[in-house]
């Protein structure tokens, strides 16, 4: 079993999950963790492959993967750290999380 310690651990890398650990770390939280059970981070905005997105906050039209790929690399500037293609199993009332993947069990 791997033992791992964060300020704030977000279940899910979609938009909504991505933004929050990004407020989080804007926020003064100094370890965040990403827990994404998909191989990339994105959520539906992957399957999202119509222009649209992006102009409130990039000021350009983009298609969903490419509107998500900028919030990818402010995730990677900010030393956000990502554990992919892991599922969450359960969160106990010491907030601790218990997780699964093929990489660490």
């Amino acid at each position: 079993m791997k033992y791992v310690e964060y300020d704030v651990a977000v279940i899910g890398a979609g938009p909504a999950g991505v933004a929050a650990a990004l407020s989080a770390k804007k926020g003064g939280a100094q370890r965040v963790l990403i827990i994404e059970r998909d191989k990339k981070l994105g959520g539906i905005l992957q399957q999202c492959i119509h222009p649209g997105f992006g102009l409130k906050y990039f000021d350009e039209e983009l298609t969903g993967p490419e509107y998500m790929d900028r919030f990818i690399e402010q995730v990677l500037h900010a030393k956000i750290d990502v554990l992919c293609d892991s599922m969450a199993l359960s969160i106990n009332e010491d907030k601790e999380i218990l997780c699964t993947n093929s990489k660490d069990g």
